[in-house]
Order: structure tokens, then sequence, then C-alpha cells
């Protein structure tokens, strides 16, 4: 339902983003599979990708996942090769990708940009730019204090 003057609720916005969010994520794992990687694996390696030497709570936040989550998904990618643990401070485990974890990650990327661009087909550049700054900006406000 649509407030006064056509503004969206954030009832409204909030289903909107579930109902995105579920669709980009039957697109993404229906063609991430046909590697043999599941959307949180991908995310996982992507991560990892990003911010190597990362422990697994700092990886679990990046992606958005519980410490408990990200270290599951952690060891199945490292029991196929795909990540290497080792000790840090304290009893930080930092992660960094194989050899073969940083071919399979810039496939699965290949992968998720077709996704999204078929997803994003329909918005012109400047609307993708404000996508991303109101996603980054709701995602930043959610953040614990």
């Amino acid at each position: 339902m649509l407030a006064d003057q056509d503004v969206p609720s954030g009832v409204d916005i909030a289903m909107q983003l579930r109902r995105a969010q579920l669709r980009k994520q039957m697109a993404c794992e229906t063609a991430l599979a046909e590697v043999g990687v599941t959307l949180p694996q991908w995310g996982m390696l992507y991560a990892v990708a990003a911010e190597p030497d990362s422990s697994t709570h700092a990886l679990a936040l990046f992606i958005g996942q519980s410490d408990q989550s990200a270290g599951a998904v952690v060891a199945r990618l490292e029991q196929r090769g795909l990540l290497e643990r080792r000790p840090g401070v304290g009893k930080a485990i930092l992660h960094r990708l194989t050899a073969e974890g940083e071919e399979l990650v810039r496939r699965c990327d290949t992968i998720v940009e077709q996704v999204m661009t078929q997803l994003l087909d329909g918005l012109p550049d400047r609307s993708r730019r404000a996508l991303q700054i109101s996603l980054q900006s709701i995602a930043e406000a959610a953040l614990p204090t």
C-alpha cells in the first residue's frame, strides 16, 4: 500500500527488497550451480578475494552471515581446496584463496555479472548508481551501533 502522495512506506520498501532479493538469489543460485557453487560459497570466495587475510568474523560481517554460517562455508571451501586458513593473532583464523579458488571466483564473478546484467537491464546507468547508493545507505544504517 502507498501512503499519501505516493511515497512508499517502509513496509512497502521492505517487501520490495525482499522480493528482489529472492528473485536475485534464485537466478544466481541456478547459474552458479553450473560450476558447482552455491550463492553463500560464492559470497565467501568474493569476500576472501576482496579482503584476503581476514578473520572468519570479518568475512561474516562482509557477506552478512552469522559467524557460525560463515565458518561452515569456509570449512567446505577449504575441503574443496579453494581457500587456505592460517592462524592469526589470538584465536583469529585468517583466510586466503588458493590458485584454484582465485580461478573459480573469477568464473563465478562473470556468472553473477551476467545474471545481474539481465536483471538490471531496464535500469539506466543513473538509476543503477542511485540504487547502489541507496542500498549502501540502508546497509550502513542497519549496522549495529
